[in-house]
């Protein structure tokens, strides 16, 4: 195996001593009972790194290696548990130092049993970890690609290289792939359902909103949608601005006004926004700029001037943000108060809520939806999918003459 450094010659030569020192100064011990076997230990290893538990996850590794100083997928799960810490580093140098031992027990993983596909997927992960975020997916999905193909190439129905490999696709912006691998999995029903099904019902939603920009890819994947989220969807992916001045109905001045005495000085008659305080340095700054300048209601700054970007929408703020946009596309300022008074129609929103009227409008419209059982959820967080697919439907909402 050829080095890719001199430093990594190095971490190569201190292998075998550092693994010592992972599992202790004996290399094997007898099992303790019936379940004490290395199997069993790496698949308990596993959901507990699914589980984001590292430090479990760390420990059933080790006592599997404890047991079998040559069982392969202990020390790939170790590359998993090296890898996560790393990505985790504050210390830019034990960064890098924490991936130059994940590498390397992936390698010695692959030097044990290259023809089982845990050793693969987990080179695969440790290159997601180690990359994502900080280089192109471009730059580096091609050599993810080739360990998830030797691990289908070893077990062609192997559901857990499918599903690791579909998401990954979804975090490089390849959606279609990652609905392809997320099928593929629920196909063959051996493991990852669950979790397939849902990524792929997720991945659906992302290709039916279809986003058209950098902005739109990156909140497609995000769990919960915060107003600065918002202001950058509304701005790139739906141009609010040129939308909300277009449709908007002018407004003329028609009262009498004396001429002006130019000898007379002038005080300023129209007393300017001041600048929102909180979002210096903000990556959607000049979205929430934007957005702040059109007066969409749900979307103005605080009394104090803050905005709070981080702040997360739920769907009933979400629903007054869409009914400004409504009334601006269709020109109809008497659905500002179509449904105040009404009775009800979700048994899950008292007609006094702030945000009914909104609700009634983006339902109508077919701009938001209920659930089956006429609940609207008005407490229920957004999720990036669903407020791309709601910007989406307020494009068409656009297209009505």
């Amino acid at each position: 195996m050829k080095c890719r450094s001199y430093a990594r010659c190095l971490a190569l030569v201190a292998v075998p001593l550092a693994l010592s020192m992972l599992v202790g100064c004996a290399k094997t011990r007898k099992p303790g009972g019936h379940m004490d076997t290395p199997e069993t230990h790496y698949k308990q290893g596993m959901k507990y790194w699914d589980a984001d538990e590292i430090d479990k996850a760390e420990e059933e590794f080790k006592l599997a290696i404890s047991l079998d100083d040559k069982f392969a997928p202990g020390y790939a799960g170790l590359a998993l548990t090296t890898a996560k810490k790393a990505q985790g580093a504050e210390d830019t140098n034990a960064e890098e130092e924490g991936f130059e031992e994940a590498h390397d027990l992936a390698d010695k993983a692959e030097k044990l049993d290259d023809d089982i596909p845990e050793v693969y997927i987990a080179k695969a992960l440790v290159i997601t970890m180690e990359k994502e975020g900080k280089e192109p997916p471009k730059k580096w999905l091609d050599d993810v690609e080739d360990e998830y193909e030797k691990a289908i190439d070893v077990d062609p129905e192997n559901a857990e290289a499918y599903y690791r490999r579909g998401y990954c696709y979804k975090k490089a912006y390849e959606f279609s792939k990652a609905a392809d691998d997320f099928r593929k999995v629920l196909d063959l029903n051996k493991g990852y359902t669950a979790e397939a099904n849902k990524q792929w019902e997720l991945v659906q939603k992302i290709e039916r909103a279809a986003p058209g920009t950098d902005v739109g890819r990156r909140i497609a994947l995000v769990e919960k949608i915060s107003r600065a989220d918002i202001a950058a969807l509304f701005v790139s992916e739906m141009k609010i601005d040129q939308l909300v001045k277009k449709k908007r109905p002018k407004v003329y001045d028609t009262g009498f006004q004396a001429p002006e005495d130019k000898r007379e000085m002038q005080v300023d008659s129209v007393v300017a926004k001041k600048d929102v305080t909180d979002i210096e340095g903000h990556w959607a700054k000049n979205f929430i700029m934007d957005i702040v300048e059109l007066d969409i209601r749900g979307l103005e700054p605080y009394p104090d001037h803050t905005f709070h970007p981080q702040e997360l929408v739920n769907r009933g703020e979400y629903a007054m943000m869409v009914e400004d946009v409504i009334i601006a596309i269709l020109g109809d300022e008497s659905l500002a108060t179509k449904h105040i008074g009404s009775e009800s129609r979700f048994p899950d929103v008292n007609p006094s809520h702030p945000a009914y009227n909104a609700i009634c409008n983006a339902v109508d419209k077919n701009v938001m939806d209920a659930e089956m059982n006429g609940e609207f959820k008005p407490d229920a967080s957004v999720s990036g999918p669903d407020a791309l697919l709601v910007i989406r439907n307020l494009k068409e909402l656009n297209k009505i003459p």
